[in-house]
């Protein structure tokens, strides 16, 4: 169980830091719809929302973040090298490298969504969808599918590379 509420805050620490480093404006926008205010997306003179400090911290973020996530398996490979030669030598492994890869490809297709979204879907289908009228509707959508994916994404790999370190 504290593996998933540490896994869980850990995918927070990403998601503020990702929107942070990725469109601060936009975030703050989104914590204005939430809360039903008007209060952070509109700048003052005390406050800048898009200023690049909000992206410095939201690189900061991330890199906490992905080292919370990479940190606790990174440290059983580096404390057990033997055994970690000897499992990757043997012909009994309990991580499926299929579903590995498999979540390296929904990790990439969510970070395509999350930075370029409409460029994924116009590549992959016939009708384009950065001409049609409401498109902007279209690009958040997208993006929620890109971090929802990226995120699971992420979960996925890292149950798997548990699953190997455990066993």
């Amino acid at each position: 169980m504290f593996v998933i509420g540490y896994l869980l805050v850990a995918l927070a620490f990403l998601a503020v830091g990702l929107c942070l480093l990725l469109s601060p404006g936009t975030y703050f926008g989104l914590l204005d719809r939430m809360a039903r205010v008007d209060l952070w997306a509109n700048p003052s003179s005390s406050w800048d929302p898009k200023a690049p400090r909000w992206r410095a911290a939201g690189l900061a973020l991330t890199l906490f973040a992905l080292f919370m996530i990479v940190g606790p398996p990174l440290s059983v490979y580096l404390r057990s090298s033997e055994e970690f030669n000897q499992r990757l030598h043997s012909s009994h492994h309990s991580v499926s490298w299929g579903a590995l890869i498999l979540w390296l490809f929904f990790f990439a297709l969510g970070i395509g969504l999350l930075v370029r979204p409409l460029a994924v879907p116009d590549r992959l289908s016939p009708r384009k969808l950065s001409v049609e009228p409401d498109v902007q509707r279209h690009t958040y959508n997208l993006r929620i599918i890109g971090g929802l994916l990226f995120l699971i994404a992420l979960l996925g790999m890292w149950v798997q590379l548990l699953r190997y370190f455990r066993h």
